[in-house]
């Protein structure tokens, strides 16, 4: 393969991070990207590379990663190789994935097993990872590469084979997909209902699996009975799921009344999700209150309040938080970071505002700057923003991805590249107490 190599760097620094990298491309920031790429920035490269190979420039793809590719990087390899494949060059691609899964990297099995079924040579990609077929990850590549090669007979040997029968945990749940791609559904079915009816192997992926393709083929019946076993919490949520798949939504809501009537773990909050979905805010907010109450974190509460900002319902949502917050300290925990935003959300943008800023000022909560930040932009006060931000963003590493978000939107690029390869501050515990609140070491001049 005659193909000139850049001069070759040492590392990979790894500072601008993808969300930035994103966003610099998404603004036709290309140029930028790839000087960035070429200063040593690895997801710059990345971001570069999927740039280009989705305009078919393979070659422009090639000159950013070949630097990189010279290291001898496996990341750099494995991101080159569908570049290479795309110039023409698959075979040398293999071979160069091939010499790192032979040198001991792990997931280059799986990388060489894709490229070798993309070259039309399906045999000899089952015949590479065929040794490897106790490692869950390599069966689950082994499932996928041979999907559509018209090899499903010899797949479904080797997963009842592997291991001596036994295989790793996730065997029955790829040999019930290749018979349900196949067609042969009530084998698949049975595979699944034999795990899950051994309860020296039972999982939970097991179950989830079986009653994902229960719902796929509409086998509803089966589901029902379902519910009213062991496996029931997975029932009920599949169930009510493809039931407002198909627009039975009166269906569905009453599976997910019924589940909450039986104490099933997140039922309460699934259904109130469901009818925010369906513009029901009044009886989404009193099928939550009983979730919220007995919420010891806030994961549903933040989901929660965003499904009712969506469909409008950000007074409501204000409410309800204010109300669950008094029944509920955990709730309350939460409480005094959401409320601006919701503020913001209800158009009361200067209300937010001055409420984070006495909160800053009164309690001396740093981090409430980042909440600032992003309330000040979305008021337009972009320049206020940025300013608020940038010393807190530099000093302790939080922020930097929305600090670079508004410089590159205000064409500060440059700036906005250079604010991410500053030194990054040192995260540590406290040294007597290793679950207390980071520590943010200054980082090195």
């Amino acid at each position: 393969m005659d193909i000139e190599l850049p001069h070759p760097h040492q590392d990979f620094f790894d500072r601008v991070p993808p969300n930035t990298v994103t966003f610099l491309l998404e603004r036709g920031h290309v140029n930028a990207v790839v000087e960035a790429a070429r200063q040593g920035e690895w997801e710059c490269a990345r971001g570069a590379v999927e740039h280009f190979l989705a305009r078919d420039e393979p070659e422009a793809a090639w000159k950013v990663i070949a630097p990189f590719v010279a290291t001898g990087r496996w990341s750099a390899v494995r991101e080159a190789a569908p570049v290479l494949r795309a110039l023409g060059h698959g075979r040398e691609a293999i071979a160069m994935v091939r010499a790192h899964a032979e040198g001991g990297q792990h997931d280059a099995w799986n990388t060489l097993a894709e490229l070798l079924a993309d070259d039309d040579r399906i045999d000899e990609a089952i015949e590479a990872l065929r040794p490897r077929l106790c490692d869950w990850y390599h069966l689950e590549a082994l499932v996928e590469v041979s999907e559509g090669r018209g090899r499903d007979a010899r797949v479904i040997d080797l997963l009842r084979r592997v291991c001596g029968g036994g295989g790793p945990w996730n065997r029955a749940i790829m040999l019930a997909r290749v018979f349900e791609r196949g067609g042969r559904v009530d084998e698949a079915v049975e595979v699944l209902r034999a795990r899950i009816d051994d309860p020296s192997h039972t999982q939970v992926n097991d179950v989830e699996e079986l009653t994902a393709v229960l719902a796929r083929h509409d086998r509803l019946d089966e589901l029902r009975l379902l519910t009213a076993g062991p496996h029931a919490r997975w029932a009920f949520s599949s169930l009510a799921q493809r039931l407002e798949e198909s627009g039975r939504v009166d269906e569905a809501i009453e599976v997910r009344r019924r589940a909450a009537r039986e104490r099933m773990p997140y039922a309460a909050g699934s259904l109130a999700l469901l009818l925010a979905r369906l513009g029901r805010p009044g009886e989404a907010v009193e099928a939550v209150r009983p979730a919220l109450d007995g919420a010891d974190c806030g994961c549903l509460l933040y989901e929660f309040l965003d499904v009712l900002v969506t469909g409008g319902g950000a007074a409501a949502a204000l409410d309800l938080l204010a109300a669950a917050a008094e029944r509920n300290p955990h709730v309350a925990e939460h409480a005094r970071s959401l409320r601006p935003w919701l503020l913001s959300e209800a158009r009361r943008g200067e209300e937010a505002i001055a409420e984070v800023v006495a909160r800053i000022e009164q309690d001396d909560e740093r981090h409430g700057i980042e909440q600032l930040a992003q309330l000040l932009d979305s008021e337009g006060r972009v320049e206020e923003a940025i300013a608020a931000l940038w010393e807190y963003a530099v000093e302790t590493g939080f922020g930097r991805v929305h600090l670079a978000r508004m410089l590159i939107a205000q064409g500060r690029v440059e700036d906005a590249i250079a604010m991410h390869r500053l030194p990054k501050p040192r995260i540590v515990s406290p040294p007597n107490d290793p679950w207390g609140a980071p520590v943010v070491e200054p980082a090195s001049p």
